[in-house]
């Protein structure tokens, strides 16, 4: 078994373990394709988790696919959160055959009526590729319904790649939607990305299946898992 996969399916079997002592949080299965200009296109596929306390949050998913090496992800949070704000840091790993990334920052929400403002600037680095970086990113979300989520993402990193400066631009659509009869929600995500220097381009697919728990995608943006998608960086 590899490194990455015995590492990751701990990960995702202690956030499916989880829920009973969380305030909110998801596990699920997650299915995309990339499809980078000049490059080529290839699927994957995986399972994902989070969830949360009063003022913590674990967040990992396990990524396999038929044209590269499984991967897998973990973030732990520590903030503060009330009714209208969360602030706090985060440190997370990335881990792969060929190479182990970290990162870490500081992250922050801000909570109104129908939507929330969240927001991330980290760095990360990677010894393996001789890489490191910092960037920021945002997030706009909605909520129609306390059901429905729809959401906007810009981001910015600059690389360090073995003394070859890469900025990398990305910006992206997605939305959630959990049933009234069962906890159950379905998302679907678009996102682009722009390397300033190289040229290449990458547009992302990502659909989700989730189950969730802590009541309803509002009530999880609000006071359960919510941080994992704005803490990523492009490294």
């Amino acid at each position: 078994m590899s490194r990455a996969i015995f590492f990751g399916a701990a990960a995702l079997a202690l956030l499916a373990a989880a829920p009973a002592h969380a305030e909110g949080g998801y596990v699920g299965g997650v299915y995309g394709n990339v499809d980078v200009d000049a490059v080529g296109d290839a699927d994957f596929y995986g399972i994902e988790g989070a969830f949360a306390g009063a003022n913590f949050e674990i967040d990992g998913e396990f990524l396999d696919s038929d044209d590269s090496d499984s991967a897998f992800g973990v973030t732990g949070h520590l903030f503060a959160r009330n009714d209208s704000h969360l602030f706090g840091g985060f440190l997370g790993i990335d881990d792969s055959n060929d190479s182990t990334s970290w990162r870490g920052g500081v992250e922050a929400a801000g909570y109104f009526d129908r939507w929330t403002l969240a927001g991330a600037v980290g760095y990360g680095s990677n010894d393996d590729l001789d890489t490191d970086g910092y960037g920021i990113n945002a997030e706009a979300r909605v909520f129609p319904t306390d059901n429905v989520r729809l959401q906007g993402v810009l981001g910015w990193t600059s690389l360090d790649i073995a003394g070859f400066d890469e900025d990398v631009m990305s910006y992206g659509l997605g939305g959630e939607f959990q049933l009234d009869a069962a906890p159950v929600s379905f998302g679907l995500d678009w996102e682009h990305s722009d390397a300033d220097t190289s040229g290449l381009e990458a547009d992302t697919i990502t659909a989700r299946l989730r189950w969730n728990f802590g009541g309803t995608l509002l009530e999880r943006d609000r006071t359960g898992a919510s941080q994992a998608s704005v803490t990523r960086l492009a490294l």
